[in-house]
């Protein structure tokens, strides 16, 4: 059986934390593929209405093309194309049939912060049952985790796979990237921004007023 990876996002823009979340996510769970999947209209936040989906479905393909010779890493234009707003359930029901049950395993990827809510997400205990829900901590406060390890415990107990990435947190603001851009402070940004990512920001302009 075959293990594909889901990571999703608005990657506005994508960074380092990003990249590398990514890569451990795959290593540790030893995936044979990951999707990385750009939200069209993301549920939860609000987006950049300046950014376009293509821009940064574009931001990624140039993000994680470097990887091409060691990871099986494919961007996804699934939510993009499918319009509206992107809600994970429909989302995993559709690479369901893409990927059905009897030949792969889907492992989704989500931030600590993300999952304290699962019971909030529409149909959470219908998409639990399609897929392996893997957490990333997204910060380093003790409580959280505590938070992120009961839930886990009560949703296992359930008969759900729950998984944890046991990742260092890595704290990136990409509001803050955003703004530094828009200030057009481009001041130590290739330290969270892929070099070639921040060339295209400049090429198109993007958060720039």
């Amino acid at each position: 059986m075959k293990k594909i990876g889901v990571l999703g996002g608005t990657f506005n823009p994508v960074h380092k934390g990003h990249e590398i979340t990514a890569t451990l996510f795959y290593d540790r769970f030893e995936l044979d593929k990951l999707l990385i999947i750009p939200a069209n209209i993301p549920p939860h936040k609000e987006n950049d209405n300046d950014v376009s989906p293509s821009d940064r479905y574009k931001m990624c393909e140039i993000c994680f093309g470097k990887y091409k010779s060691r990871y099986n890493i494919e961007i996804s234009d699934i939510e993009i194309k499918k319009d509206g707003v992107s809600y994970t359930i429909d989302t995993v029901k559709a690479l369901r049939e893409i990927y059905p049950d009897e030949t792969n395993a889907l492992y989704f990827l989500v931030g600590s912060d993300m999952f304290l809510y699962i019971e909030q997400w529409q149909k959470y205990r219908e998409l639990l049952e399609m897929c392996v829900f893997t957490v990333a901590f997204r910060n380093h406060d003790e409580s959280d985790r505590e938070e992120v390890l009961k839930l886990r415990e009560s949703l296992i107990s359930q008969g759900y796979k729950i998984e944890l990435l046991q990742n260092n947190a890595i704290e990136i603001s990409s509001t803050r990237l955003r703004t530094q851009i828009k200030d057009k402070n481009f001041t130590g940004l290739t330290d969270y921004l892929d070099d070639k990512v921040l060339e295209y920001i400049k090429e198109k302009k993007i958060y720039v007023l």
